[in-house]
């Protein structure tokens, strides 16, 4: 199979593993609000409003009235669509310009850590430069993440400055791996918080097993003793592209010697991570959530762990149906019995306006973007880093 076939068989499978994971939360959600007559009956979407009740459409395709009185904690109960969730937000406006600001400073945190990064490469970008480029890369992970990922997009333009051109496309994916440790330290210290709370036992196991792994990976790669032992150098040599690897490696070993610098850089990270946690906790709370802080804090990095670790474009229905297993009915209404179809709806009206605070924070990068008429599309760009 040539490589054209194998990457376009790649991209099906990607796109079928997103399909898949799309279908399965919209089938948990609602986009229409409807009422559940009883604690154990199916629910009957609303056709409209009286002032004696609630018009509903019943099985047998009719209509049916459900009066105001039979509403209560032990009778019918209203559950709310996406439709009428988003509204909440519209009516509390506040909130989304909250998480704007917050996370505004994703960009300006990133492009000093990426600029710390690269410089101990010995390639020096200015400042401004820096800023541009990333808000580039988050413009095409939050816009196209379909066709090239930001992360390549500032890969090609910064080795297109630079001789150094392994080493510049490692930094920039060095760059992502210390924000994912810092979305684990985050994911840590939340989980010292919430010991006591059951509803997150499963985000502290996988916040607790995603760091003991980083921790030992980055024990095995970066003692010398080790991988004397296991002759990481003789087996570099045997791989394909040998040369270009062991410039990656050397890369990646070389901040061993610049602790400082990785110290700032996962410091750097907190603040851009923080900043994220808080936008989609005020994004929820304008939506109607009821989850506590830590909830938050510890799991959002699981999604965002997740969005990483699953290979589909933009982390589509990875991180919707993450949400709706996280932040189920006991998180979001802990204390007004919330229905489990009206939780997975607003968990994903969640990710959703979270995704659209992105876009809207992202949107000079593709000002950046044709500013420079580079005249070479982001196709292009990949193929020529994948060669």
């Amino acid at each position: 199979m040539s490589n054209k076939a194998k990457k376009a068989l790649w991209t099906v499978l990607r796109l079928l593993v997103a399909a898949a994971l799309v279908a399965y939360v919209v089938s948990q959600a609602r986009l229409g609000d409807a009422v559940r007559p009883a604690p154990k009956a199916e629910p009957l979407p609303v056709v409209r409003e009286t002032a004696d009740g609630v018009v509903v459409r019943a099985e047998d395709g009719g209509e049916r009235l459900i009066p105001r009185e039979a509403f209560g904690p032990e009778g019918a109960v209203r559950i709310a669509g996406i439709v009428s969730i988003g509204r909440r937000l519209a009516g509390q406006w506040w909130w989304a310009l909250a998480a704007l600001g917050a996370m505004m400073l994703q960009s300006p945190l990133g492009a000093v850590r990426w600029r710390m990064l690269l410089a101990v490469q010995g390639i020096h970008i200015t400042l401004w430069e820096s800023l541009r480029l990333t808000y580039i890369g988050w413009f095409f992970n939050n816009w196209l993440p379909g066709a090239t990922g930001g992360d390549f997009v500032k890969a090609y333009y910064i080795a297109a400055q630079t001789h150094h051109k392994p080493e510049a496309v490692t930094v920039v994916f060095l760059d992502r791996f210390l924000g994912l440790i810092a979305v684990g330290l985050i994911g840590a210290v939340a989980v010292a918080a919430s010991l006591n709370d059951p509803r997150v036992r499963p985000a502290q196991i996988v916040v607790g097993t995603f760091m003991a792994g980083v921790i030992v990976g980055l024990f095995v790669f970066y003692s010398r003793r080790l991988r004397n032992l296991l002759r990481v150098d003789r087996l570099i040599a045997r791989l394909p592209l040998a040369r270009t690897v062991a410039k990656v490696d050397r890369a990646l070993f070389v901040y061993r010697y610049h602790k400082g610098t990785v110290a700032w850089s996962i410091l750097l990270s907190w603040g851009t991570q923080v900043g994220s946690v808080v936008a989609m906790w005020w994004v929820a709370t304008g939506l109607g959530s009821h989850a506590y802080w830590y909830h938050y804090f510890l799991n959002m990095p699981v999604v965002w762990i997740g969005w990483a670790a699953v290979p589909v474009p933009g982390g589509v229905g990875v991180a919707e149906s993450l949400m709706q297993q996280l932040f189920g009915p006991s998180v979001l209404g802990p204390s007004s019995g919330l229905a489990a179809a009206e939780a997975a709806t607003l968990a994903l009206a969640m990710i959703l306006a979270y995704r659209l605070v992105q876009m809207l924070v992202s949107v000079p990068g593709a000002l950046f973007y044709l500013a420079r008429r580079t005249g070479v599309s982001a196709a292009h760009m990949r193929e020529e880093l994948d060669a």
